[in-house]
């Protein structure tokens, strides 16, 4: 499945067709969930899905990824990366999807695991995609320090609240990734989001690394230090 275009035109949809998708739909969407890269393989994530949870904003789907996960360092970074190619994914079916932040389930989860986030997905009542300058993103120069062509896709990532909270430095071919810390207030609400959202363009970057026909490699480890940011890894 080539899912690198589809970060070029996906758009978060907030109004569903209410009528389940068929049940070899989501035979095909849980088979591909089996195939998702993690970006660290030793972190336990586990979903269900559901067709209702509680959510204090108007958005309501179909089906709902319920996404818990294993509370260790760069885990919500990883349940972004893996489930914006969930994201990707349905978007190339034609189906819409949003990350619901403010959603809870309705029932207690049946797992040792952490919940970390809804993803919800179904038919759409509108374009689940977009031309590139509808895009509201910030220019490159105002989220890197350098060039690199992949940032272009990180670039257009999903975020919180639209906040695009992520950093990039290039330097001798490689990318470090950042996240910007918050003033307190801010991050009481913000900062769990925004690692997730790190995670969600690191996707993005993976994408683009593969779509040169190089190998993704990642690592948390000797990313430079840079005030004002919080480390998260380097893509080599």
């Amino acid at each position: 499945m080539h899912l690198y275009p589809y970060i070029f035109k996906r758009r978060s949809t907030r109004r569903f067709d209410m009528t389940p998708l068929r049940e070899s739909q989501l035979h095909d969407i849980r088979a591909f969930a089996q195939t998702m890269v993690p970006l660290y393989p030793a972190i336990r994530v586990e979903y269900r899905i559901d067709s209702s949870v509680r959510n204090i904003l108007p958005v309501k789907a179909p089906h709902n990824f319920i996404i818990s996960s294993e509370a260790k360092e760069g885990y919500l970074e990883n349940v972004g990366f893996l489930y914006q190619q969930m994201d990707l994914y349905l978007s190339s079916l034609g189906l819409g999807s949003c990350w619901l932040g403010m959603a809870k389930p309705t029932e207690a989860l049946n797992t040792d695991l952490e919940f970390v986030i809804v993803l919800a997905f179904g038919k759409p009542k509108e374009n689940p995609h977009r031309n590139l300058a509808e895009f509201n993103r910030k220019p490159l120069d105002e989220i890197a320090v350098g060039m690199d062509p992949r940032l272009d896709a990180a670039r257009l990532a999903p975020s919180a609240s639209n906040t695009q909270n992520w950093h990039f430095v290039c330097a001798d071919g490689k990318i470090h990734a950042y996240q910007k810390l918050l003033s307190p207030l801010k991050a009481k609400f913000y900062d769990e989001f925004n690692r997730l959202d790190v995670g969600i363009a690191l996707c993005h970057l993976y994408f683009a690394t593969m779509e040169q026909g190089k190998d993704f490699i990642f690592t948390n480890e000797g990313v430079p230090a840079l005030e004002g940011y919080r480390a998260i890894g380097t893509v080599v």
